[in-house]
């Protein structure tokens, strides 16, 4: 059986990424957690959020490898450390 997931190399399914793009366009808030931020197409939708208006945050363990206008915040941390504060949660 193969998992519902994307793996790294394989496209996105079209219908998929369609739908994400149609999502950004009411976002308000964009959250990018655990992710390298540079393989692409998932790498662009931060743009569409912030083109949307919406704050924009990086989350992850290890820095963004380029700069990145379109990240409004940069935290690194754990997910599970950072998330509950963040949220309010």
């Amino acid at each position: 059986m193969r998992p519902d997931v994307t793996f790294f190399g394989e496209n996105l399914p079209w219908q998929a990424a369609r739908r994400a793009k149609v999502a950004l366009r009411d976002c308000d808030l964009f959250l990018a957690i655990g992710t390298s931020g540079t393989v692409s197409p998932a790498s662009e939708f931060v743009r569409g959020a912030d083109y949307a208006g919406a704050q924009t945050y990086f989350i992850n363990l290890e820095p963004l490898e380029a700069p990145n206008r379109y990240f409004h915040h940069a935290i690194l941390g754990r997910a599970e450390d950072v998330l509950p504060s963040l949220l309010g949660g």
